[in-house]
This record gives structure tokens, sequence and C-alpha cells, in this order.
């Protein structure tokens, strides 16, 4: 918590517990200038919504007093974590509305609650992945939020990545997920005439449409993704892979997928499985492990895996032309979703 913080949080225990306070008092309770009290008296009812009047001093309105709450210290670090986690903090306007929340919370909590919380600033914190920073269009986020609540149909204007321009369509928000980096809008596409996904920083606008719609009773979001590596989906296929002796006990040790199994092998190495959608995001997973790891099925697995290798090759061995790079045939041939694709952010 900064120290701007914990002075409006003290101002606000002021006027709950002496109402009437000049500014002057107050600035020498606080050791502020007048000045600086009359700016964080304006903030109180901007950051906080505390409603603060003047009547023979200064003194919160109505039921404004504030009962303290007395969070255990796991408490304390679950909210912080859930508050300041990198998605919230790294996509506008979701970190301001984040960190008005944290404040709102704060000045409930009593005194030791709120001293676990100053402990823990910068210590503990949810870094799921590296969120790329986004800063939404303004007024986005509200018209989805409320198109989700009330199950109404979106107009949006959305530019896919493959799309050499933006293009028109109507869509069923069911949820708004965080996932590998990105923010995604599931749904159903009245374009597409399936569920999907749309990633949120390419939707250029959203307006309502004033039809309601209802969200289908089985629709799950652990459903949606459940053969998803990442956040590609379709058609589960299922991948072998052998990890040798060196990397073994980090395979173990992870649940990466829903549908692994580690099976171990009397050398010391282990044979990994799982049914996934589509193979470019796992195989980029497998590349990670170099010379430790070699994919065993499917077919096109191999061959894909095959031509990168060549191509990795290419690159670091130019000199020796010990090996060519992969011909157009192998390259289209060789293509992770080949003959049985998995589907991604349209």
């Amino acid at each position: 918590m900064g120290k701007k913080s914990v002075l409006l949080i003290r101002l606000l225990e002021l006027l709950r517990e002496s109402p009437g306070m000049t500014a002057a008092q107050i600035a020498a309770e606080l050791g502020r200038s007048e000045r600086t009290i009359y700016r964080y008296i304006q903030d109180l009812a901007n950051e906080l919504d505390a409603d603060v009047r003047f009547d023979n001093g200064y003194r919160l309105a109505g039921d404004a007093r504030l009962t303290p709450i007395n969070f255990t210290p796991e408490e304390v670090l679950a909210i912080k974590m859930a508050l300041e986690a990198t998605p919230l903090r790294k996509t506008e306007p979701l970190a301001r509305s984040a960190g008005s929340a944290l404040r709102k919370v704060e000045t409930t909590m009593s005194g030791i609650a709120r001293k676990h919380s100053e402990q823990a600033r910068g210590k503990v914190y949810l870094a799921p992945s590296i969120p790329t920073p986004v800063k939404l269009k303004e007024n986005l986020l509200p018209d989805i939020e409320g198109a989700l609540l009330a199950e109404e149909t979106l107009r949006l204007r959305y530019w896919s990545a493959e799309a050499l321009q933006p293009s028109d369509r109507e869509f069923d928000p069911y949820a708004l997920v965080f996932r590998s980096r990105h923010w995604y809008l599931l749904g159903y596409c009245h374009t597409r005439k399936q569920v999907l996904q749309l990633r949120l920083d390419r939707v250029l606008s959203a307006r309502p449409s004033g039809r309601n719609f209802a969200r289908p009773k089985d629709f799950s979001v652990e459903h949606f993704y459940k053969n998803s590596w990442e956040v590609m989906t379709g058609d589960p296929v299922r991948v072998e892979i052998l990890f040798d002796a060196s990397v073994a006990r980090r395979i173990k040790e992870t649940q990466r997928h829903p549908t692994q199994e580690v099976v171990d092998r009397k050398d010391g190495s282990v044979i990994f499985s799982a049914e996934v959608a589509g193979l470019e995001e796992i195989g980029r997973w497998v590349l990670t492990f170099a010379g430790n790891a070699k994919v065993l099925q499917p077919p096109e697995f191999v061959e894909w895996m095959t031509a990168k290798a060549r191509e990795l090759a290419s690159l670091y061995l130019p000199a020796q032309g010990a090996v060519a790079t992969a011909s157009p045939g192998a390259s289209e041939s060789s293509h992770p979703q080949a003959g049985r694709p998995g589907k991604a952010t349209p």
C-alpha cells in the first residue's frame, strides 16, 4: 500500500472517530498542509466513494461509517493476490478498478489486518503468465460486462489476426476469460454459427443490440478449454513424447494437462501422453527441451518436429551445410493442424 493510500485510510478513520474536525486540525494530525487535506478529501469521494460533508467541521454523511473487519492474514493475502494479479495490473481500465477496489477493502480492515496488508506489499502476488499490456477501447469493458450479465447480444467490430480489415458480427457473450497472456471473450458467433473465442484487444467496438439470448445451461469455461494446451480448441489428438532421464522428474512433478499420463521406464526416462487440440502449442513446449525430448506419436506431429529441427539446423549450422531447410511441400504437410485441425483464435 502506498503512502497516499495509508493517509487516505487514516483520514477516513479520523472522520469516523472524530467527526467535526477542521482542515487545520486534520492537517496537524496527519502532518500535511491544509491544501493537501482539501485534495485528500476530494480523493475520498473520487476513489473510495466516501460522502464527506462540511457541517461545523468535516464528517462522514449518512451510513458512511465503516466497521473494521478482522480479516485473517491468509484472507488479506488472498485479497491482495487476487486484486494485484498481473492480468489486472496490466489491463486498463481493469487496473484502475482493481486498485480502487483494494483501497476500499483496506478501509474496512482492522488495524492488524491493515498491517498485514502493508507488510505483504510487493512480496506476494499472482503472475500466472506475463500478459501483454493492454489498454482497452473506452467504454468497451462496461458494455461487454453489461451484456454478459443481462445475456444480451452484442454488435461487435472485430479485427481477427488473419483479416486484412475489421468486420462486423453479432455475438452472444458467455464468459470473459484471461488465459495464456490475453483476455478472451467466449460466446456464440452469429457469423461463424459456432461457439468460439475472440481476443478482447482485437474488439474495436461493442454495442448492445437490444435482443436477449439464453446462455446454454451446459456451457462452462472448463469444458470449452478441456482439450486445449493453451488456447487452441478443436478435436483432440493423442500425443506421445519420450523425455530422457535428465528431465524426467520435471515432467512428473507438474500437471500440465487434465488428460496427461506419465509412464516410467527402466532407464529413468518417461513417456508423456495427452489428448490435446492441435499440435502447434504443445510443439512449442516440446522444443524448449531440445535434445531431451523426442516425439513418438502421432506421425504428423513427428513430421512437424522434423521440419522444425531442419529449420533450426539451417540457422545454426549453415557453414557445414549439414541439413537443408524444409521444402515448401514439407512445410505444408507438416503443419501441426494438418489432417486433424485444432482451432486457433479467429
